[in-house]
């Protein structure tokens, strides 16, 4: 069983991730890795109400929050969801010196300028290009909304719709 879980999501703490993910992995802890939304009271707070009470969230600056994944990756009862609101943020923690193989795409939401590629993912050319930062990290990127779906490479799919 997994006990960690990276996660794309500019949703962050919502449905499928209370409701999918933290029962499939036995979640105990969620971080949330963002430079500005600690600074964000209420909205931090929205996030934090969004878990259930048995769920430890942390929302931390990206450069803490991947000091705190590298010192508890795991442990006694200790499973953990990691979210980034973008993919901007994957590639900033791994500068900081985080350590993945496989990331999960939830959902990046559409905007002007941005090529839907699937259902819940549309991307814009800086998106693309975060994606072969962490390609060439030999990084597994999939796109997955919940447990039970079936995982879709996305770089695979980038290639057939000829993005890469």
């Amino acid at each position: 069983m997994k006990r960690l879980l990276f996660r794309v999501d500019d949703r962050l703490i919502h449905g499928q991730i209370i409701a999918a993910w933290v029962p499939y992995i036995r979640a105990t802890r969620i971080i949330v890795a963002d430079d500005q939304l600690p600074q964000n009271e209420m909205l931090s707070k929205i996030l934090r109400l969004a878990a259930p009470t048995n769920i430890r969230v942390e929302i931390l600056p990206i450069r803490q929050a991947v000091a705190l994944i590298e010192q508890q990756r795991s442990g006694p009862g200790l499973f953990t969801i990691m979210l980034f609101a973008g993919l901007d943020k994957v590639v900033q923690a791994l500068a900081a010196g985080l350590t993945l193989t496989e990331l999960n795409i939830g959902n990046i939401r559409n905007a002007p300028g941005k090529l839907q590629v699937s259902d819940s993912i549309s991307l814009d050319r800086k998106e693309i290009e975060d994606l072969k930062v962490l390609q060439a990290q030999e990084i597994q990127i999939s796109i997955q909304p919940v447990p039970t779906a079936p995982v879709i490479d996305l770089m695979a799919l980038l290639q057939r719709k000829g993005l890469l």
